[in-house]
């Protein structure tokens, strides 16, 4: 079993921790989970390639099926930073082995207590991102959701390449900096109207930023067989148009998706990404 590494923690962790823990209080997650992403892909009935949230849980998907038909197993996966447990209770649902981390006392709490009402094993525990309280070469897959740009990137980078087994995937979903629009975006005027200050409406903290050019490069000194989808372009417009409760394929996310293939440079204005990589056997 893993242990709980003596950890001290800096004061951005800090902060962080205190943050989720009066955001948790304010969002506590329900029961009523969409599996939609994760049935769409195992049943074959409806994929989202162009959404990185439905992207981010499609790949592993499909690495799972490679990995168990070669080694008839089953398939550890880290759900790095892994919140209140909706995304790992989906990983869960897919067939992996599930552990989960988070700063969040309240988050760890929840994961167990949802798995334990679905009557599923996972194994989870609170630690940093920095630090991981795992052995060398656990897990055939690392998945994080929104979680990279509240960490050190170096450290955590550098955490996921010593718990990932030789060849094993690694896939996070992120917000990513695009210059143009995000100059724009932090323009007095525009902040007057779409506030971006820390919040818990907005799901904002204080020390959180979008990657970045630099922290790609960083993240490809460590994995150099990486790849990374963007989207999120004129999709952007969809929070304005569209209804939360909207659970339809967003047809602005199937245009962005067509002409990041078509459009040279287009891609680059996307303000998701989802990154793809793997470790070397060489490693």
């Amino acid at each position: 079993m893993p242990h709980l590494p003596n950890v001290k923690f800096t004061q951005r962790q800090h902060r962080e921790k205190e943050y989720y823990e009066k955001y948790f209080e304010q969002n506590k997650i329900s029961g009523n989970i969409d599996f939609s992403p994760i049935d769409g892909v195992i049943h074959g009935t409806e994929r989202r390639p162009w959404n990185s949230y439905w992207r981010t849980y499609e790949v592993p998907i499909i690495s799972y099926r490679e990995l168990t038909s070669k080694m008839k197993t089953e398939v550890n996966l880290l759900d790095f930073g892994c919140g209140p447990g909706d995304n790992a209770l989906r990983f869960s649902r897919a067939g992996f082995k599930v552990t989960g981390f988070d700063i969040c006392e309240n988050n760890i709490e929840s994961c167990k207590t949802l798995f334990k009402e679905n009557n599923v094993e996972g194994h989870f525990i609170v630690s940093v991102a920095e630090e991981l309280p795992f052995a060398d070469e656990s897990f055939e897959v690392v998945a994080g959701i929104d979680i990279l740009h509240h960490v050190d990137i170096v450290k955590s980078i550098k955490e996921v390449r010593r718990v990932l087994k030789k060849g094993a995937l690694a896939i996070f979903r992120e917000p990513i900096e695009v210059p143009i629009l995000d100059n724009l975006r932090n323009t007095t005027l525009v902040k007057m109207f779409i506030p971006n200050k820390p919040s818990f409406e907005k799901h904002i903290t204080e020390d959180e930023r979008k990657l970045n050019k630099v922290d790609l490069e960083l993240i490809e000194n460590f994995f150099p067989d990486i790849t990374v989808e963007r989207s999120l372009i004129l999709s952007r417009l969809d929070k304005f148009v569209r209804s939360r409760k909207n659970t339809k394929a967003s047809f602005l996310e199937k245009v962005d998706h067509t002409l990041c293939k078509y459009v040279p440079y287009y891609k680059n204005l996307g303000g998701a990404a989802v990154i793809i990589f793997r470790k070397r056997h060489d490693v």
